[in-house]
């Protein structure tokens, strides 16, 4: 199973282009480009990659998955993925149970379709229902789905980390985030 991460990436010549003509659009501006000329000319590809061949394909190869669609590897896709990506969301999806071993979608992995959530989420989800742990894995979920809770201003870095190291888990980043929000909770959802 996968992580998706957010990676730092040179942009392309177009997304530049682009960029630089939106400076001064409405008023007065200027662009500032923070790479050579060289790399402009011989590093950056002309045009960005599209999407589907750069993400992880879990939640995309289980919806097709449910809409009857199994040969992914000769479906017409617009810009197809690699076909190591593909086989990568197969093996994530057979690890979490959403698919046999013929590449099938499971009654588990057909339950798992009906979420708007990346499978290893909505597998997290339906298992909680047994474990008894349905509203603390929802506020989990919930607060993985939200973008970056902590605010770390410019010129108030370290006290934003001390204040962040107050709510920091041992046992791991889920439990932090669940320890933040149950404190939120305490405080009557007020900062």
């Amino acid at each position: 199973m996968g992580m998706d991460s957010l990676v730092v990436a040179p942009i392309s010549k177009a997304s530049a282009r682009q960029r630089s003509g939106r400076a001064g659009r409405t008023g007065p501006g200027k662009c500032f480009r923070l790479y050579t000329e060289t790399a402009f000319q011989h590093e950056m590809l002309p045009t960005s990659v599209p999407e589907i061949q750069r993400s992880n394909l879990g939640m995309t190869v289980l919806a097709m998955k449910a809409m009857g669609i199994n040969n992914l590897l000769g479906f017409d896709f617009m810009d197809p993925p690699s076909a190591q990506t593909l086989v990568t969301a197969l093996q994530q999806l057979y690890n979490l149970g959403a698919l046999d071993e013929e590449g099938l979608l499971t009654r588990l992995g057909r339950k798992m379709a009906e979420f708007p959530l990346e499978p290893a989420m909505s597998k997290m989800l339906m298992a909680s229902v047994d474990l008894g742990c349905s509203e603390e894995v929802v506020t989990v979920v919930a607060m993985l789905s939200a973008q970056n809770i902590f605010f770390r201003p410019r010129e108030k870095q370290a006290q934003a980390d001390q204040k962040h190291a107050k709510f920091f888990q041992p046992e791991g980043d889920h439990i932090t985030l669940y320890t933040v929000y149950e404190a939120w909770k305490r405080n009557n959802f007020s900062n």
